[in-house]
C-alpha cells in the first residue's frame, strides 16, 4: 500500500484550492445555462464521474501522476457549476470567492459558515473577507479535500476496483455543490461592502477607520439582491 507522503506535494499542503479558485472561475461571459438546476448537476456530476474512474484507472506511478489533473479537472467542473447556477438564478454578479468557499465548506461539512455568512431574518450577509482569510480558509477545504485523496493513493494499484469508487465520490461530491449552490442562489443575498484603504487594507461594513491603519474610510452600503 502507498503512503500518503507519496502524494503529490502541490495537493498536500491544501494551498492548491486557493491557486484553483482563482485560476479556474470561469469569465461571466463564457458562463452558459445549459437547463434547470437540477438538470445541470446531473450533467456535472456525470462529467466529475467520468473524469475520476478513467483517470483513477491508470494504475502505478502512473496513476500516481493522474492525481492532480483529476483534481483540478473535477474542481473546475464543480466551479463551472457554480457559476451556472449563480446565473440560472440571476445572481451571477454576486458570486465571489465568499460564496464559493462557502458553498464548498457546506458540501464538505466543514464548520466555516460563521466566518463567511451572517444570516440576518430571511437574508444571508456574505462577509467581505482579506485575502489572507481567503487563502486560510481554501486551505482548510484543500486539506479536508487531500484527506479523502490520501484513499486514493492505494487505490492506484487496485484501479479495476478503486476507479469506480473515485468516481462515485467525485459525483456525490459534485451533487452536494451543486445542492448547496442552488438553496444559496435561491434565497436573498447581501453582499458586505468592503472598504478598502489607500494601501489596499480591506475593513467590514460600517466601519470608519481601517482597522490595520486607522486610515479614514468613504462609507459604502452593503449591496442585496433579490432577483
Amino acid at each position: 500500500m502507498m503512503k500518503s507522503e507519496q502524494m503529490p506535494e502541490e495537493v498536500k499542503g491544501g494551498h492548491w484550492f486557493f491557486e484553483m479558485l482563482t485560476r479556474l472561475a470561469p469569465k461571466p461571459e463564457d458562463v452558459v445555462v445549459t437547463g434547470t438546476p437540477e438538470e445541470m448537476i446531473a450533467e456535472a456530476a456525470k462529467k466529475a464521474f467520468w473524469i475520476s474512474t478513467s483517470l483513477g484507472a491508470v494504475p502505478g506511478p502512473l496513476g500516481l501522476a493522474t492525481i492532480l489533473p483529476e483534481i483540478s479537472a473535477v474542481t473546475k467542473t464543480q466551479i463551472g457549476l457554480v457559476y451556472k447556477i449563480a446565473k440560472y438564478h440571476h445572481k451571477l454578479e454576486t458570486l465571489n470567492q465568499s460564496i464559493i468557499l462557502l458553498i464548498f465548506a457546506n458540501a464538505l461539512g466543514l464548520a466555516v459558515g460563521n466566518q463567511l455568512v451572517r444570516r440576518i431574518g430571511v437574508r444571508l450577509v456574505v462577509k467581505a473577507l482579506s485575502a489572507p482569510i481567503i487563502e486560510r480558509i481554501s486551505q482548510r477545504i484543500g486539506l479536508q479535500i487531500a484527506a479523502k485523496i490520501t484513499q486514493r493513493i492505494a487505490g492506484r494499484w487496485l484501479v479495476f476496483v478503486a476507479a469506480p469508487i473515485f468516481g462515485i465520490f467525485s459525483r456525490k461530491m459534485t451533487q452536494k455543490i451543486g445542492r448547496e449552490a442552488s438553496a444559496l442562489f435561491a434565497g436573498i443575498l447581501e453582499i458586505e461592502a468592503a472598504h478598502p484603504c489607500p494601501t489596499d487594507h480591506q475593513s467590514l461594513s460600517g466601519a470608519n477607520f481601517c482597522p490595520a491603519c486607522g486610515t479614514a474610510l468613504n462609507d459604502r452600503q452593503n449591496e442585496v439582491y433579490d432577483l
